[in-house]
C-alpha cells in the first residue's frame, strides 16, 4: 500500500467518523536514542522519523522498500552490480563502485550494517526505526552525510515467553516470525528471534515458461544482555540471514532506438522496449567473432516486447543468493550517576552472488556469420558464462548478454562514547571510532562474441574452414587480423604467417568480457562530539565537531577481455597458462576533515519547539571503475545543510506536527555515468532545497490521519 492511498483512505473514513467532541486520544510519545542517551523526538534539534513496534505493524513495514513509503523523502532502488541506491531529500549514494562510500548510512543497533544486505533482509523482531536526515557525523561513528537508518533490535525481557505470527499471501506468501525470551538468571536474559519468507514468482517469462521474482529466505537473531553489576550490562546481538531464489536485481529496460546509436543515450525511451544492438560494443565484436558480416545489424528488431511489467523475455532466469552474519557487543558502564561510558564492537561478514540476463530480452536475428559474402552456414556452438565458481554452459546461435556479481565483504568496528547527563546547563556525547572493511568486488559483463572470441576452437568454420587450425587459439590477438584482414587471412598461406604471428593461448572464462575485480580496503578513524549548553529554561544550544581520516586502498584489474588489458597489464606468461590471473593496479586516495553542526533551539511552549542548525560533513573520494583497470581518482564530497524546524503537539495533543525547510549545498557530489564500457564517478556542483514535515491527527477515538 502506498502512501497516497494509505491517505486517503483516512480521509475517506473521516468523512464518517469525524466528531470534534470525542478527541479523547493522544498522540503516543517515542523516545529515541539518536544522541545515545533516551530522549523524546519532539525536544532533539532534528529532523527524525521513528517507529515504535507498534507503528512498524500498523504502517506493514516489513522491509527497506516498505519504510520509503512512509518516509517523506527516502527513495530506496536496488542498484547496479550487488549494491542498492538510498537517497534522502534528493541526495545520496549516485556512484558507483566499490570504493564508493555510501552517503545514507544503515545502522543496526547504532553500528553500520551493509546497506546492500539490509535491503534484502528486512525488519523483524524490531523494537524501533529512526530516520535521521541530514549529516549526523558529529553523533554517529560512521560519517553520515545525507542521514541515518537505525535499527533498534528488540532486547530480552525477564520473564519466560514468546510469541509467533503466520502470514498468507497471494503468490502463495507465506510468512512466519517468532521470538522466545528466555530467562538464564536475575543477571542473564536471552532472546532468540527466527523469520522466514516464501513467495512464488511474480513475473513470468515467457521465453523459459517460468515465474521469477521469488522469494526464498530466512533469518534468525539472538540476543543476551547481561547485568554484570549494579552499574554495567553487557549486551550480545548475532544474526545470520540466507536467501536463495530468482529476484530481479533491476526491472526493466528504457531503450529509444537508434541506427548509429543502438540505445539512444540521449533520450530515456520506452520501458520493456526491446534492445537495439546497431552501433553497439556488442555488435561490433559480433562483427569481429565473424559471428555476422556487419556491426550494424540490429539482433533484437524482431523480438518480442511484453506490454506488462508482470511479463518478460529473458533468456535465462536471474539467479539472486546472498549470506549476510552481524554480530554486535554493547557495554554500558555507569562511571557515576550522571556518567556513562559505552563500547560497542561489531562484525559484518556478507557473501553475494547474481546473475541477471543484462540485454533484458531474447534476440530474434540468428547469427549469420559471414553467409552473405562467403556462403557459409549460421552459426551455433555450445558455450560457458560466468567463472570464479559459478555460472553455466548453453547452446548459443543468437546474441545474448549476461551480468554477474559477485561479492565478498568482512568488516569490523570498534567504538567508544562517554555520555553526560548532569543536572546543570552543560551536558555532552564524545566518541572515537575505527573502522576497517574488505570487499571484494567481482563485476562481469558477458556476450555471446565475446565467448566466442575466448576459444577459437568452439567456431563452427574451424574445421571446414581451417582445418581445425584455430584449436587452441583465442583472443582479438586472433580474430582481429583474421577476420579484418579477409580475404587474405582466410588462404592456407595467410592463416599460416598470422598464426605464426600471434601467441597461441585461449582466454580463461572469468575474462571473456568486461569484468571488474576490486578489492577494496577502507580504514576509517574518527573522533567526534556533541556540547549542549541550556541558555535557560527554554532555549539550547548544541554544538557538534567532527574529525575524519579515511584511507581508501584500491587494488583493481578492469578489462574488456584482454584486448584493453595490454601485456603490460596482463603478461604473456598469464595468457599462456590459460588460467584467470590478478594483476591489479594499486590506487590509495587519503583524506582527512573536519566537520561540525551549530544548532539553536527554543520552546515557545511546553509543546511547541523551534529550531535552527547549520551541518557540514565531508565524504571521502575514491578510485573509478573504468574498462581499463587505470588510476581515475574522484573528489571528496563536502555538503553543508541548513535546517529551520517546528515541532508541535497541537490540540490537547490530538495532533503531532513536525516540518523542516532545509537547503543542501553540496560540491563535489557523486553522479555516475557509463563511458565506454565502465563507469565513472563525476563530481558536481548540488544545491537542493525542500520542505518536508510528517502529521499524526486523531480526529477521534477510532480513527487517525497520518500524512
Amino acid at each position: 500500500m502506498n502512501k497516497l492511498s494509505k491517505f486517503s483512505f483516512a480521509t475517506f473514513t473521516a468523512l464518517f467518523f469525524f466528531s470534534l467532541n470525542s478527541l479523547s486520544q493522544e498522540v503516543e510519545e517515542i523516545v529515541v536514542t539518536a544522541t545515545k542517551k533516551s530522549e523524546s523526538i519532539q525536544d532533539i534539534a532534528l529532523s527524525i522519523e521513528a517507529f515504535t513496534s507498534e507503528s512498524i505493524a500498523e504502517n506493514m513495514i516489513e522491509d527497506i522498500s516498505d519504510l520509503a513509503e512512509v518516509v517523506p523523502g527516502l527513495v530506496i532502488d536496488k542498484g547496479i552490480g550487488s549494491g542498492a541506491s538510498y537517497s534522502m531529500r534528493g541526495t545520496g549514494s549516485y556512484g558507483v563502485g566499490a570504493a564508493v562510500i555510501g552517503s545514507i548510512v544503515t545502522a543496526s543497533n547504532g553500528h553500520n550494517y551493509n546497506s546492500s544486505s539490509i535491503a534484502d533482509v528486512g525488519f523483524f523482531d524490531v523494537e524501533r526505526i529512526e530516520v535521521l536526515k541530514g549529516p549526523q557525523g558529529t553523533k554517529f561513528g560512521r560519517n553520515a552525510v545525507g542521514g541515518v537508518i537505525n535499527m533498534i533490535t528488540a532486547r530480552p525481557t525477564r520473564e519466560f515467553g514468546g510469541s509467533y505470527n503466520i502470514e498468507l499471501g497471494n503468490f502463495s506468501t507465506q510468512q512466519f516470525n517468532a521470538h522466545i525470551n528466555i530467562p538464564i538468571s536475575e543477571s542473564i536474559r536471552t532472546r532468540l528471534a527466527l523469520v522466514s519468507k516464501k513467495r512464488d514468482g511474480t513475473t513470468h517469462n515467457i521465453h523459459t515458461g517460468n515465474d521469477f521474482n521469488d522469494i526464498d529466505s530466512w533469518g534468525i537473531r539472538f540476543s543476551m544482555d547481561w547485568d554484570i553489576g549494579d552499574n554495567t550490562t553487557l549486551k550480545l546481538t548475532t544474526e545470520q540471514f540466507e536467501g536463495d531464489d530468482n529476484r530481479t536485481n533491476i526491472g526493466t529496460v528504457y531503450c529509444d532506438p537508434h541506427p548509429l546509436y543502438g540505445c539512444n543515450p540521449l533520450e530515456r525511451g520506452q520501458p520493456n522496449a526491446t534492445p537495439d544492438s546497431r552501433g553497439s560494443t556488442a555488435a561490433l565484436f559480433n562483427l569481429i567473432a565473424a559471428l555476422d558480416f556487419t556491426a550494424n545489424t540490429n539482433s533484437y528488431a524482431n523480438s518480442v516486447s511484453p506490454d506488462s511489467f508482470r511479463f518478460a523475455n529473458l533468456n535465462r532466469d536471474p539467479v539472486h543468493q546472498q549470506t549476510a552474519r552481524f554480530s554486535t557487543l554493547e557495554l554500558n558502564h555507569e562511571l557515576r550517576d550522571d556518567l556513562t561510558f559505552n563500547f560497542k564492537y561489531s562484525y559484518g561478514h556478507r557473501d553475494y552472488y547474481h546473475m541477471n540476463d543484462n540485454d533484458y530480452s531474447v534476440a530474434s536475428e540468428p547469427f549469420v556469420g559471414l553467409a552473405p559474402v562467403y556462403g557459409l552456414g549460421p552459426i551455433s556452438w555450445n558455450g560457458c558464462f560466468g567463472g570464479f565458481g559459478k555460472g553455466f554452459c548453453e547452446d548459443i546461435d543468437s546474441d545474448r548478454t549476461y551480468e554477474f556479481a559477485n561479492v565478498r565483504t568482512y568488516g569490523q568496528q570498534f567504538e567508544v562514547s562517554l555520555i553526560s547527563d548532569f543536572d546543570g546547563p552543560f551536558n555532552y556525547t564524545v566518541g572515537a571510532y575505527s573502522l576497517d572493511s574488505k570487499n571484494h568486488n567481482i563485476y562481469q559483463i558477458q556476450t555471446a562474441s565475446w565467448n566466442m572470441i575466448s576459444k577459437a576452437a568452439q567456431h563452427p568454420y574451424n574445421i571446414p574452414l581451417f582445418g581445425g587450425a584455430l584449436t587452441g587459439y583465442g583472443s582479438t590477438d586472433l580474430f582481429l587480423p583474421l577476420v579484418l584482414g579477409a580475404p587474405g587471412t582466410l588462404t592456407p598461406a595467410g592463416l599460416m604467417a598470422l598464426l605464426g604471428a600471434i601467441p597461441q593461448y585461449e582466454v580463461p572464462t572469468e575474462l571473456q568480457g568486461y569484468l571488474n575485480d576490486d578489492h577494496v580496503h577502507t580504514d576509517s578513524f574518527a573522533l567526534f562530539g556533541e556540547m549542549y549548553l541550556d541558555f535557560s529554561d527554554t532555549t539550547k544550544l548544541t554544538l557538534g565537531l567532527r574529525y575524519n581520516d579515511d584511507t581508501v586502498t584500491d587494488n583493481i584489474q578492469s578489462c574488456i577481455t584482454t584486448f584493453s588489458c595490454g601485456y603490460d597489464r596482463y603478461p604473456l606468461s598469464q595468457r599462456l597458462s590459460g588460467e584467470y590471473g590478478f594483476f591489479p593496479t594499486e590506487v590509495i586516495e587519503s583524506d582527512d576533515s573536519t566537520a561540525y553542526k551549530v544548532a539553536l533551539q527554543h520552546d515557545l511552549s511546553d509543546d511547541v519547539m523551534v529550531y535552527g542548525s547549520y551541518t557540514t560533513a565531508v565524504k571521502a573520494g575514491g578510485n573509478n571503475p573504468n574498462e581499463t583497470g587505470t588510476p581515475d581518482p574522484y573528489a571528496p564530497e563536502e555538503t553543508a545543510v541548513t535546517e529551520i524546524g517546528f515541532k508541535g503537539v497541537l490540540m490537547d495533543g490530538a495532533m503531532l506536527l513536525n516540518t523542516t525547510y532545509f537547503q543542501n549545498s553540496t560540491d563535489g557530489m557523486l553522479i555516475s555515468a557509463i563511458v565506454n564500457a565502465g563507469s565513472r564517478n563525476n563530481n558536481v556542483d548540488a544545491e537542493i532545497e525542500g520542505l518536508e514535515g510528517n502529521m499524526v491527527f486523531f480526529l477521534n477515538e477510532t480513527t487517525r490521519l497520518d500524512a
